[in-house]
């Protein structure tokens, strides 16, 4: 293997904080103005519900609300919620638990809800389709915790691999688009060089405990901020400062295609943004039967 070729930080941002779906906090990295979409394309957002304890029936949820043109990930990192969308398709996410759902041409769903009480903690990442995919029929997964690939890759560094592959650990899940999605906890001073596929020149970390040093001059991020890496490079060098630290790491190839984006839609032309709004009205938004599994 050849010798990495470590990417640098380009640019760290703290969080902004504000209200999302049935009015709960989140903080936002990707997506919010501290970036453009250009720098992280192909992802659209990346939301933080900070951790809290909830009592119960406290936590609002997302209620129902429609998506067309992107990918959208909800990993429950502590917590439970359930979800269903319009065609009758039904889950619950439990600690640790990922949804992977393609809406593509189109679905209406109802998540987060259902919250018994307790401590919740999770993240919502939007990804962009090309436009050979948008108008594809919807899909999606309830991805258990035990089916997500975890492993101790370096002393002090555990990797759990939502979409990609780190080393020999590869994601059950294959999202139309080739991304990484990884969660990095690592004990104090663990230490870790993790490759990136050919083509990744995207990567953003996330950090939501402890701190990181990252790349070759060691940049400090801490909880609560994000870093945009270098698009020259191949790897994520890193190491937990002397708290640990937390951070998940998304990479991946740019689609460079136009973007409209207009609420819970994401689409190449002003011209498909209004068709969208069209059918919502028409009641003929949802044009395919969107598909559920359990991995």
């Amino acid at each position: 293997m050849s010798e990495m070729d470590p990417k640098a930080v380009v640019r760290v941002v703290t969080l902004r904080e504000q209200k999302e779906g049935g009015g709960f906090t989140i903080r936002r990295s990707i997506g919010s103005s501290s970036f453009v979409e250009k720098e992280t394309d192909p992802f659209l957002m990346l939301d933080e519900l900070p951790r809290k304890t909830f009592k119960p029936a406290e936590f609002p949820g997302a209620p129902w609300h429609p998506h067309r043109g992107m990918d959208t990930v909800m990993y429950m990192k502590r917590g439970e919620g359930s979800h269903e969308d319009s065609m009758g398709n039904k889950g619950t996410l439990r600690d640790g638990d990922c949804q992977w759902m393609t809406a593509a041409s189109g679905i209406e769903h109802n998540e987060a809800t259902g919250h018994p009480g307790g401590e919740m903690h999770g993240f919502q990442c939007w990804i962009n389709l090309p436009k050979a995919h948008k108008m594809d029929p919807p899909a999606y997964a309830d991805i258990r915790a035990a089916s997500i690939p975890t492993a101790t890759v370096a002393p002090g560094v555990v990797a759990k691999v939502i979409a990609g592959e780190v080393g020999e650990l590869k994601a059950v899940v294959q999202p139309i688009v080739p991304v990484q999605c990884i969660d990095f906890m690592c004990e104090a001073g663990g230490k870790f060089s993790h490759q990136l596929p050919a083509g990744m020149s995207t990567c953003v970390v996330h950090v939501y405990e402890g701190e990181v040093l990252l790349g070759p001059m060691r940049k400090v991020v801490g909880a609560g901020q994000a870093a945009l890496l270098s698009a020259e490079g191949d790897a994520l060098v890193f190491e937990a400062g002397a708290k640990g630290g937390s951070f998940l790491c998304l990479a991946g190839a740019p689609i460079n295609e136009p973007i409209v984006w207009h609420g819970p839609f994401v689409m190449n032309t002003q011209a498909e943004i209004r068709q969208c709004f069209a059918d919502l009205q028409a009641g003929t938004f949802i044009k395919h039967k969107g598909t559920y599994r359990q991995l």
